[in-house]
């Protein structure tokens, strides 16, 4: 999630209601292996943090096509990357560059609809695989000076759920068509998601919905957070679902107009597309040298993505 400060009154907020909560623990299922595998890889202090066009965000890059290339699903950029073929890489990546964001580059696989009539609509699911590498001005510890940043949660997370999102809908594609989208840059301005908007490689008024994965790897037994900020018209068939998935999960959840604006879906907004997205919240190792994967909770990311994978069918299955 891009730069901010939350206040020390909302990480002690977080810490008081993990300590008071009185739910029922919520029966451990597995650890979802593909996810664990993931988490993982991308989160890992090899990776360095994945400073936008550093070596540990292009090995993880070349990861995440590898994983979409073995599911058989083309690049989402195909289209556009006709002249283009060394850097787009089959059309799995759309290279870009701005100040402070050199040799950035999105990330994006297609699910084909089932529907031959519905296919040419789409739905995006999104999260930003960047995170701020060792930069000491980007973090909330500057005195670690240099020191890596791994980003686990923030958001090699939400990589993690999109990526366990393609298999799933692989196996089984819904009627619409999905765009699984990885965007960089995030963490210095939301560059990759304003691209990818600006430069969609499907018609921007056949996208009936994004959802945004930022941060989803701390749900324990804390709250599953939905954004609505940036759905344009209220949807109550859609907040059901969620709901319906939510409770059938035993996720504590809760919608909120809190985040939009410091991440991907706010790009997608300000296009006048309707957008999602979910967080679990914020906490005392974002943005710092602590955010690393034994920390995370990943039978947590599984059960987000149970609930996203509802809220994706629903939108790519209804008429």
């Amino acid at each position: 999630m891009s730069f901010f400060r939350p206040p020390t009154q909302v990480i002690q907020f977080f810490a008081l209601v993990a300590i008071v909560s009185c739910r029922p623990p919520t029966p451990l299922g597995p650890i979802p292996a593909g996810i664990q595998t993931d988490v993982s890889f991308i989160g890992s202090t090899r990776q360095e943090g994945r400073a936008v066009g550093s070596a540990g965000a292009n090995r993880v890059a070349g990861y995440i096509v590898r994983q979409y290339r073995a599911l058989s699903l083309e690049g989402a950029f195909r289209a556009g990357c006709a002249t283009a073929a060394a850097t787009c890489e089959d059309g799995f990546f759309q290279p870009f560059s701005r100040q402070n964001a050199r040799n950035a580059k999105n990330i994006g696989a297609i699910v084909v609809g089932s529907d031959s009539t519905l296919r040419g609509e789409y739905i995006v699911v999104g999260a930003h695989y960047d995170h701020v590498g060792r930069s000491a001005t980007l973090s909330l510890d500057p005195e670690m000076n240099d020191q890596i940043r791994p980003g686990a949660d923030d958001n090699a997370s939400g990589t993690a759920a999109v990526m366990e999102l393609g298999r799933r809908l692989a196996a089984r594609p819904p009627r619409r068509s999905v765009l699984l989208v990885h965007f960089d840059a995030e963490e210095v301005g939301l560059f990759g998601s304003s691209l990818f908007v600006a430069a969609s490689p499907v018609p921007r008024n056949r996208i009936r919905l994004m959802l945004n994965l930022d941060m989803v790897g701390r749900l324990r037994d804390g709250e599953l957070e939905i954004d609505k900020s940036t759905l344009l018209i209220d949807d109550p068939p859609m907040l059901a679902v969620i709901d319906s998935a939510a409770n059938a999960l035993r996720i504590n959840h809760a919608f909120t107009n809190k985040i939009e604006g410091r991440s991907d879906h706010a790009s997608f907004r300000r296009a006048d597309i309707s957008a999602l997205a979910f967080f679990t919240g914020f906490h005392e190792d974002y943005h710092r040298t602590t955010d690393i994967v034994s920390k995370l909770d990943v039978r947590g990311i599984g059960r987000v993505t149970d609930v996203a994978e509802a809220v994706v069918r629903f939108a790519a299955d209804r008429q």
